[in-house]
């Protein structure tokens, strides 16, 4: 399924906002602080971001304006930097929410396996902490973790900020997610093959033929109970992982409280543009592209507020291999917003697919004109300059990307790629001992 990657709602970073910019107040320059708070609540992000470097001349350890810094910088768009900055606070000083947000951007830019073990700290630790959660939630199916998705989002039933009819949605997904989680757990487990035969009839025979095995399922488990919520089923399977009935009452009772949210979404909340997204995103599950494609572009016009359309519709485009077309819709996000890495790296992508070396060279090059690039940038231009025959310059560039801190896995296994293509085998192996020792962290 298309990721919703517009459903980041930035109410969720402002409710995170006022606790990680009020704790600043402590610092040397309180005119200062107060000036960029005002402008952070004004959507004014280039100028906070000048004022938080002025404060973080005069205090260049603080951690409250470190993490002020990066997210000043995060809601411009530009991740590598906010990310660098949100690592250099929490390693002054743990604070749950600066740790959401570097979660939330690690996320967003893809970096799903350093953000596995942060998801899972702030589900152990932070499960009554509706800010932090706001900021992550979407960050769980992100992962593959369906049914800590689905206790995230019903935990934000409580939130006040949380736009509702995105939470409905954003459950059921969680709870269709999960069905297909224990299914699949089902299917492997011994006697199952009534109860899969019960979810197989389903489609035709509604909820009650899901339910036709539930006779079987309370003769055969003695934990088997057809009137426990899904959460309480939940809790009784983990007590006991391999119980057969158990994963079978699990698999109706996610797809049914799956349905139940979408129905309550579409009765309280009429032509949300979160339900019509993920109407579109069924379609293109189903391998009905262009109705998919068509139901995105209607949204861009009855929702042009809606900053990320364009850049989902481009993912929509770029998993149908669509690159010129994807291209297109990368290039209308950052007409838009001229600082989103994300689209800035898809449309990148897009161009290599294309076979448009040259034109990705002189579009990332401006980009690496920075004290830290992003490793994205390194990583795709240094296979731009191979393509186009330049490996000594592609070398160059990932030796550079090589030495920024926590350099990517992929920055060594190319640089074994190149070295070997240029006959520097000793290179090659050195390369390939750091690759090996990376796998490992």
């Amino acid at each position: 399924m298309i990721s919703m990657e517009f459903l980041y709602p930035c109410c969720c970073r402002f409710a995170l906002l006022l606790a990680c910019i009020g704790s600043a107040a402590q610092a040397q320059q309180p005119a200062t602080l107060t000036a960029a708070r005002q402008a952070m609540e004004s959507k004014q992000y280039a100028a906070a971001e000048k004022l938080y470097r002025q404060a973080l001349v005069a205090a260049p350890t603080s951690a409250p304006v470190l993490a002020d810094l990066a997210l000043s910088l995060q809601m411009q768009g530009r991740s590598a930097d906010a990310i660098r900055y949100y690592t250099q606070a929490l390693k002054i000083g743990y604070v749950p929410e600066t740790f959401a947000l570097l979660a939330e951007e690690k996320c967003r830019m893809g970096d799903l396996d350093d953000v596995k073990p942060m998801l899972a700290r702030i589900f152990r630790e932070e499960r009554k902490n509706l800010r932090v959660l706001s900021a992550v939630a979407p960050c769980y199916l992100e992962i593959d973790e369906p049914v800590e998705s689905a206790f995230v989002y019903l935990a934000l039933a409580e939130s006040r900020e949380y736009p509702e009819d995105l939470r409905l949605i954003e459950l059921a997904k969680s709870y269709i997610r999960s069905g297909q989680l224990f299914a699949g757990k089902l299917s492997k487990a011994p006697g199952s093959e009534p109860f899969l035969a019960a979810l197989r009839d389903a489609p035709s025979a509604g909820s009650a033929g899901a339910r036709a095995a539930f006779p079987l399922a309370a003769k055969t488990s003695p934990y088997f109970q057809a009137d426990l919520s899904w959460a309480d089923a939940e809790a009784r399977w983990e007590k006991h992982p391999q119980d057969t009935a158990l994963l079978y009452l699990l698999s109706v009772l996610s797809a049914e409280e799956g349905m139940r949210q979408i129905e309550l979404c579409d009765e309280r909340f009429p032509g949300s543009p979160y339900l019509e997204q993920f109407h579109a995103d069924v379609l293109a599950d189903q391998g009905h592209g262009d109705e998919a494609v068509a139901e995105y572009e209607q949204l861009l016009r009855e929702h042009p507020d809606l900053s990320d359309l364009r850049y989902s519709l481009g993912l929509l485009r770029e998993q149908r291999e669509e690159w010129p077309a994807a291209a297109e819709a990368f290039r209308q996000q950052l007409a838009a917003y001229p600082t989103d890495e994300r689209a800035a790296a898809h449309l990148s992508k897009c161009m290599v697919q294309m076979e448009q070396y040259a034109e990705v060279k002189d579009f990332l090059e401006p980009r690496m004109a920075t004290e830290h690039p992003p490793q994205w940038t390194s990583l795709i231009l240094a296979e731009a300059e191979e393509k186009l025959g330049k490996l000594d310059a592609a070398m160059h560039t990932l030796v550079a990307a090589e030495h920024e801190a926590n350099p990517d896995k992929l920055v060594h296994y190319r640089l074994v790629h190149l070295y070997t293509l240029a006959g520097r085998t000793a290179d090659a192996k050195r390369e390939y001992a750091l690759f090996q020792a990376a796998q490992k962290k």
